[in-house]
């Protein structure tokens, strides 16, 4: 799966590129988190990761934008997945142990962790939800199912590594997973900086892997050689901005070798995601693994 990360891009916009999109090679795109934002969103990048409810329709776009990109992209065979915020809500700047007033409220009135260790190994010093309770769980996944409803076929976990596993006595992933209406949606979610292949491997039971490191089926993982994090962080986190896009291009075409999933992020004012060597290596690739696949058919 080759799949074209617009970031902070309205549908609107994304549905004017789709045409340019499948003749690159890309087989899939990666939509904003959907969900209403604290703050309407839209100004700096990582408010697009401040949700406030578990509802379709922010500045990004509305539910009726959303059904629409996903009846264009249709027809040209290319699947809309939905990066999904389901572990937190945006918190208050002075506590944010204390619900942001505009959370939907009837998610304020379930049951929230109590300290700092509860909020899911301190989940990213957000307002940590209680997904582990039986309404939190039934509310995310009536969320999703909308989301599929529209005509999404695929999502991005965000923050996958901060939700426990069964192996550390949580059944939240197959919970969700094994409640969506629709079968073969392509699931894959953040476990970056994980190195414990254990881990990672119990991960791969439910979603592909999106980190820097692999678990044992490399068919499970989802690798990038820079995201919105990467490129847009201020901080340490922001190491690829000064790499040069050619030098991009090159690591992502060395990874369409390598790795059956893929993900290339659009850098802002930034046509890089068009270049020919992308497309070349998109269709190389591809073409040598139909003839894997006939090769093995006539054994």
């Amino acid at each position: 799966m080759r799949i074209l990360h617009c970031f902070n891009w309205k549908l609107g916009e994304i549905i004017s590129i789709l045409e340019e999109v499948k003749k690159q090679g890309f087989e899939a795109i990666q939509i904003n988190p959907i969900q209403p934002l604290k703050d309407g969103g839209g100004q700096e990048w990582w408010m697009s990761y401040q949700p406030i409810a578990f509802e379709i329709g922010n500045y990004f776009g509305t539910l009726e934008d959303l059904k629409l990109l996903c009846e264009e992209a249709s027809k040209y065979d290319i699947r809309i997945f939905a990066d999904v915020v389901l572990n937190y809500m945006e918190s208050d700047l002075d506590d944010n142990l204390k619900s942001c007033p505009k959370v939907d409220l009837k998610l304020q009135k379930l049951e929230y962790c109590k300290n700092r260790q509860d909020v899911i190994h301190n989940c990213l010093d957000l307002q940590g939800l209680n997904i582990y309770q039986k309404d939190v769980e039934n509310i995310i996944v009536e969320f999703l199912n909308k989301l599929i409803d529209c005509g999404v076929s695929g999502f991005k976990f965000n923050s996958a590594k901060f939700i426990g596993l069964p192996s550390e006595g949580y059944r939240f992933w197959p919970n969700v997973i094994y409640r969506l209406k629709k079968y073969g949606l392509f699931l894959y979610g953040d476990v970056t900086f994980e190195d414990n292949k254990k881990i990672l491997d119990e991960y791969s039971n439910y979603m592909c892997i999106l980190g820097e490191h692999d678990c044992s089926d490399r068919n499970k993982m989802v690798k990038y050689v820079e995201n919105c994090d990467t490129f847009l962080s201020n901080n340490d986190l922001g190491y690829t901005k000064n790499i040069p896009s050619d030098e991009i291009i090159d690591e992502y075409c060395n990874l369409i070798n390598l790795y059956p999933n893929t993900l290339f992020y659009i850098r802002p004012f930034d046509e890089s995601w068009k270049s020919s060597k992308i497309k070349d290596y998109h269709c190389i690739v591809k073409n040598n693994c139909k003839i894997l696949r006939l090769a093995r058919r006539k054994k």
